[in-house]
């Protein structure tokens, strides 16, 4: 590689990591993952998702930090990864309770069925 080349290659590098350095702050996307979290634990996600959860969290405490370093483009994806895994945590969440909820009223018709059948053997 000539020298010619290779300062090329430098000014392009330089210039890709000041474009990077001023990205804008993902505020938006960071209050979205936030709001993601806090709907995540009351929908129980903390009883039925709680590694799903917690790596939200982790992840969004990051995305923080990355945004006091002014690592815009990290906190955005972190912020970004923070989000679906909420969203996943809430939906598995609201799937185990709605599981739940389903085989609890199999038991309550298979219960009923019985007591019928019962009832019409007199």
């Amino acid at each position: 590689m000539s020298d010619f080349t290779l300062q090329k290659s430098l000014l392009v590098v330089s210039i890709f990591i000041a474009g990077c350095s001023s990205a804008q702050p993902p505020t938006a996307t960071v209050s979205q993952a936030q709001l993601a979290i806090r709907e995540a634990d009351q929908s129980k996600a903390s009883q039925y998702a709680p590694l799903e959860l917690r790596k939200a969290q982790e992840k969004f405490a990051q995305a923080e930090i990355a945004m006091r370093n002014e690592e815009y483009l990290r906190a955005r994806r972190l912020a970004e990864e923070a989000l679906v895994d909420a969203r996943l945590a809430e939906n598995k969440a609201n799937s185990e309770m709605s599981r739940r909820n389903a085989a609890e009223l199999q038991k309550t018709i298979e219960s009923l069925r019985a007591e019928t059948q019962r009832g019409s053997g007199r």
